[in-house]
């Protein structure tokens, strides 16, 4: 069983500006107890997913069987790419999903892109302003103020 942060601090931690609501922990675990593939809890800001550690060619299979782009981002994370094994080729074909992607979410297809283009689970320091500055973007839009009429 191995612990790793994920979602947006994983990539933007320590950069001005970031502000984030809540940590984000991927568990990998060899004999999942409770769970067939995955499961996640959220509790006070700190959400935990619990993940079956299988081969990468598996975990991405299955993730695209399952259409959800949110589990995009945990891949991309290169902690996580090395504990699973993980190689650029073996992420490929989570393209289809990326359509998918919510806009708060979009941040992730700019790493997954820079990934494909550098050959390597690494960002540039240009690529990844490029990315913060999607996230940002997104998390603006997002914020709405409360109005009261009487």
């Amino acid at each position: 069983m191995s612990k790793h942060l994920v979602g947006s601090r994983a990539f933007f931690s320590g950069m001005e500006g970031f502000h984030s609501k809540d940590h984000d922990f991927l568990i990998l675990v060899d004999q999942p107890k409770g769970f067939t593939w995955r499961r996640e809890q959220s509790m006070r800001g700190v959400c935990t997913f619990e993940y079956k550690k299988d081969t990468p060619a598996a975990m991405v299979a299955k993730t695209i069987e399952k259409g959800d782009a949110m589990l995009i981002g945990k891949f991309l994370v290169p902690e996580v790419a090395q504990a699973i094994g993980a190689t650029i080729e073996d992420i490929k074909p989570l393209e289809v999903l990326l359509p998918k992607l919510d806009a708060k979410h979009k941040y992730e297809e700019v790493i997954f892109n820079a990934y494909m283009s550098n050959g390597a689970f690494s960002l540039t320091d240009e690529q990844k302003q490029q990315a913060f500055a999607v996230y940002k973007e997104s998390r603006k839009k997002a914020k709405k103020k409360c109005t009261f009429r009487f």
